[in-house]
Parts: structure tokens; C-alpha cells; sequence
């Protein structure tokens, strides 16, 4: 096998490892919806092996390459269920990862824009979030909404009050 490294998301690259494979289908198998679906130990080796093997010749491999081999593995393999429980999963990573994008970006918002230009800045009349202690307070509010949103709340509230069908007020956590 000629495969030795893998690309993340960030650009690092880091030793090939074949029980990440595993363990990502095994999680997804855990998901799946019905006794019947489920895979025994050997059928994830199978499918691990036959990721592998669509795989090995490449030096180095991004993840996001080796997650859609998984995929196409599972399903021609007839284990449509424990793939949608991967593609379930996968979706929903990525959408925590483009949220904490954005709380990041929000951050540098916060820390280096002057008010006067950022929206987010003068959303709280009583809150001065160009001096020290308004920039603290506006740090905890932004991270209290993400945190409710990608982790408290069910998604059909997030994405309700996204599309402004309703409004929080307030997301803090208590």
C-alpha cells in the first residue's frame, strides 16, 4: 500500500490511519435506524478493506476524498442505511464547522472593527462594545448563541429563527 499521508481540512498533513476509517463507519453503524441494517464486525472490516483498497494508490489523500470513498463503499456493499447515517453525519460537521467559521469571523468583528462600521457592534444601545468591558460582554453573547444554537436547541428552531419565522431574544445558557 502505497498510501502514507493525509491532507485535512486546515492543510496539515498527518500519518494515514486506517482505524479512523473504522471508527467512522462503526459510528455511523451505530446510528443506523433498524437491528437488520446494522453491520457485523466483519462487514466493517469489509467495507475498511474495500475503502482501502480504492485508495492505497494515492501518496497523500484529503479527507474529504477518503469520507466519499466511504460512502460509495458502504453503499455498493448494500448498507444504504449506515450511509445515510455517514452522510447524516458528515452534513452535520459541516455545518458546525461553518458556524464556528463564522463565530470566528464574528470575533475578529468584535475585537478590530470600530462600531461605526459593524452592525454587530451597535446592536445593544447600552453596551459601549468599543471599550474593553462592551467587547467582553459582546464576546459572551455571541458565544452563547452559538453554543444554543449548535448545541441546545432542536434544529427546526435554529433554522426557524434563522429564516425569521420566530425570534429569541435572548440565547443564553443558564
Amino acid at each position: 500500500m502505497k498510501l502514507a499521508r493525509v491532507r485535512k481540512r486546515s492543510g496539515q498533513r498527518v500519518n494515514y490511519d486506517r482505524k479512523k476509517i473504522f471508527n467512522a463507519i462503526t459510528g455511523a453503524n451505530r446510528d443506523a435506524s433498524t437491528p437488520s441494517d446494522k453491520l457485523s464486525a466483519e462487514d466493517v472490516e469489509r467495507v475498511t478493506d474495500s475503502v482501502e483498497q480504492a485508495i492505497a494508490e494515492n501518496e497523500i489523500i484529503g479527507v474529504e476524498e477518503i469520507q466519499d470513498q466511504v460512502e460509495k463503499s458502504l453503499m455498493a456493499h448494500g448498507f444504504y442505511d449506515v450511509a445515510k447515517q455517514f452522510i447524516v453525519y458528515r452534513q452535520k460537521h459541516a455545518q458546525r464547522r461553518e458556524a464556528q467559521k463564522r463565530l470566528m469571523t464574528t470575533y475578529r468583528d468584535i475585537f478590530f472593527a470600530d462600531s461605526v462600521d459593524v452592525d454587530l457592534k451597535r446592536d445593544n444601545a447600552n453596551i459601549n462594545t468599543d471599550a474593553s468591558m462592551g467587547i467582553m460582554l459582546k464576546l459572551g453573547a455571541e458565544s452563547s448563541k452559538y453554543f444554543v444554537d449548535n448545541y441546545v436547541l432542536p434544529e427546526k428552531f435554529v433554522r426557524a429563527d434563522k429564516e425569521n419565522w420566530i425570534h429569541i431574544h435572548e440565547k443564553v445558557v443558564a
